[in-house]
């Protein structure tokens, strides 16, 4: 069996549908949230695949997983491999104990009260921003290199890593890292899909001018020849639930990006050509910052502002690791070609963000 952690959220459900679909025996950790119970969460988050699932009632952030003995004795007689997917994405938390617990000490819980029953590999979601506010080429087997972070999610991913794999050496688990880039795809109004949900409405945004405003100009910060690092949902997913069951994938780290991305001025210039928008220019922030901004450039920049300084970063990550294992198992690696873009914009287009659970 596979457990996996927010279930609900913008990565997890996607990964509990592609192993409902593919015909594994799943349970899902979910908390009560707003008076609606664990089970009412994962089948408004799930949908008919909620069918086929296990429901288990927990916190992350509480003492042992918040885990009732049952579930607990259920689970450790059941579950081979977690898919930790679950987290608190906020940039700047009000609280640090409960963000922290959430994060790190969390997942070091359930790893343990796991460890010594059936379960044998841990397969942990963080982000390839661990690597903070470095620039240039990232690998994969880079971790705590002194870095600074733009954020404290940044930095708080990284610790849950280093707490994690620590916890599983010690335990005997197996702990398999993957770091994706941006993750952009249909996403549900939760924090989770705050990076996504904010991509599609600049999308949209953009097609309203091409509409109504198409001589209105508009001009962008940013850092043009910098790259354009997301990934498409469906790739994460996908290769998720393929790393989690391949062999050859024990122990690793594993960057989920897509290896030569666009440079932020080739993807403004693809949504132009699949909008039919006129008027927009990217600026690089650098060397020639906004001057004397519109109401419209105003309020563009204040939709972009939690992910200013993504967009002046330019950095490289390698997926080496990556590509040769999915490559063995038989995933496409991803891209985000001219045709992948106007997907996306499609996707954007039709303008439904589901409901929070």
């Amino acid at each position: 069996m596979i457990l996996v952690t927010g279930g609900t959220g913008f990565i997890g459900r996607a990964v509990v549908a592609r192993l409902v679909a593919a015909g594994r025996d799943v349970a899902v950790l979910a908390r009560r949230r707003d008076a609606r119970d664990a089970r009412a969460r994962v089948a408004a988050a799930l949908g008919d695949e909620a069918a086929g699932v296990r429901v288990v009632e927990g916190e992350l952030a509480a003492e042992g997983a918040g885990l009732a003995p049952d579930e607990r004795r259920w689970l450790r007689e059941r579950v081979e491999t977690v898919v930790h997917c679950a987290g608190d994405t906020s940039f700047a938390p009000r609280l640090s104990a409960p963000y922290v617990a959430a994060h790190v000490d969390g997942p070091v819980a359930l790893l343990r009260a796991l460890a010594g029953g059936r379960l044998e590999r841990w397969v942990h979601m963080s982000t390839a921003y661990v690597c903070g506010t470095r620039e240039g080429t990232i690998r994969e087997d880079e971790g705590d290199l002194g870095q600074t972070f733009h954020n404290a999610y940044e930095r708080v991913k990284l610790q849950a890593e280093t707490a994690v794999r620590a916890a599983g050496a010690a335990a005997g688990i197996d702990v398999r890292v993957l770091r994706p880039s941006i993750v952009v795809g249909a996403a549900p109004a939760t924090a989770g899909g705050t990076p996504s949900n904010l991509f599609f409405a600049f999308v949209r945004l953009l097609a309203g001018l091409a509409r109504w405003r198409a001589d209105a100009p508009l001009r962008l910060e940013g850092a043009p020849r910098a790259r354009f690092n997301v990934v498409p949902l469906d790739h994460v997913a996908a290769a998720t639930v393929a790393l989690a069951a391949c062999p050859e994938a024990a122990g690793g780290t594993f960057h989920l990006v897509v290896r030569d991305a666009p440079r932020q001025a080739a993807m403004l210039a693809l949504l132009v050509e699949r909008l039919g928008v006129s008027g927009l220019r990217l600026l690089d922030a650098r060397s020639e910052p906004l001057v004397d901004p519109s109401p419209l450039e105003r309020r563009v920049a204040r939709m972009l502002g939690p992910y200013r300084a993504y967009l002046g970063q330019d950095v490289r990550f390698d997926d080496t690791a990556a590509a040769a294992a999915l490559t063995r198992v038989g995933v496409p690696s991803a891209t985000l070609t001219a045709g992948d873009v106007r997907r996306l914009v499609d996707l954007a287009l039709l303008g439904e963000t589901p409901a929070p659970v």
